[in-house]
């Protein structure tokens, strides 16, 4: 017992004696996207094209660093974020999104490429207009990033996460490889591209056919696109994806920057069930 009480109290002082990070709000997004496939559909039938936008705050509840000098800085932060997204077209498709996390960070600066290592852990909430949607989610994540030189960043990373959703043919798990990089050639000016795998499950809606009746793991009616009464469900189904990504970044001014992203995903599922989706995202971000 007395060496359990020791270690409380040692890491008690440790907390105490580092100069922690009071709750502050650290930036504010607005998004507009343009999606080609929300459905994630594979025949025209079953395909609409929708526009939406988007509010996000985000804020540093906590922060602790860890270690600071010369050759290494790393540190610990809890994080926080709430977004609404309104859909134009299909109402139902809108949704507001909570979210809490956990990171920890080292940045080793005398290293080539000055490498800097992320660990995350977040837990959030979905509240989605359409009922079905609404659930809790986890998910885990690991990066690395290096800079070679001032002008060129490159980050490799895996995530992993878990939806449970009010019913369970939302309901899904899924693990993300990406790889991205950045250019910048000139201050103001950044040229982005990106490459990610998704293996896990995907949940499209659809006039249902019998490939997909025997492939999918659950069918439901899905109100959203207007359910039994349009021929359309929901269905949950393994599949895989491959996205690219190429955009550049603008900085405005000090604070203030205007990214534009556009976004291919390329699908296979069970049963040689496929489907593609374009997506447009141009956000305006100010940093606080």
């Amino acid at each position: 017992m007395r060496i359990q009480l020791t270690g409380v109290l040692a890491i008690a002082v440790c907390l105490n004696t580092m100069e922690s990070k009071a709750a502050e709000l650290t930036g504010v997004d607005l998004k507009f996207i343009s999606d080609s496939n929300p459905a994630k559909a594979e025949f025209d039938r079953d395909i609409e094209e929708t526009n939406s936008v988007m509010a996000r705050l985000s804020g540093n509840l906590w922060a602790v660093p860890l270690q600071e000098s010369d050759v290494v800085r790393s540190g610990f932060s809890i994080n926080g974020s709430a977004s609404y997204e309104h859909n134009i077209d299909i109402e139902p498709l809108g949704e507001s999104r909570y979210r809490l996390s956990a990171d920890w960070f080292r940045e080793n600066r005398k290293s080539a490429g000055t490498p800097f290592i992320r660990l995350g852990l977040g837990a959030g909430y979905i509240d989605s207009e359409s009922e079905r949607r609404d659930g809790v989610v986890l998910d885990v994540g690991a990066s690395i990033n290096y800079q070679p030189t001032s002008f060129f960043d490159t980050t490799l990373g895996i995530q992993g996460a878990v939806v449970d959703a009010e019913t369970e043919v939302f309901d899904t798990s899924k693990m993300t490889l990406f790889a991205t990089a950045n250019f910048s050639p000139s201050p103001k000016l950044v040229l982005r591209a990106g490459l990610r795998f998704v293996t896990g499950n995907e949940t499209s809606t659809a006039t249902p056919t019998l490939n997909i009746v025997n492939n999918a793991e659950f069918i439901e009616p899905d109100e959203a696109f207007g359910g039994a009464a349009e021929q359309r469900f929901a269905y949950l189904i393994d599949a895989d994806s491959l996205i690219a990504e190429a955009g550049f970044g603008y900085g405005i001014s000090g604070t203030v920057t205007a990214n534009l992203l556009y976004r291919f995903v390329s699908t296979e599922a069970d049963g040689d069930i496929s489907y593609d989706r374009s997506l447009i995202e141009f956000t305006v971000g100010i940093d606080l």
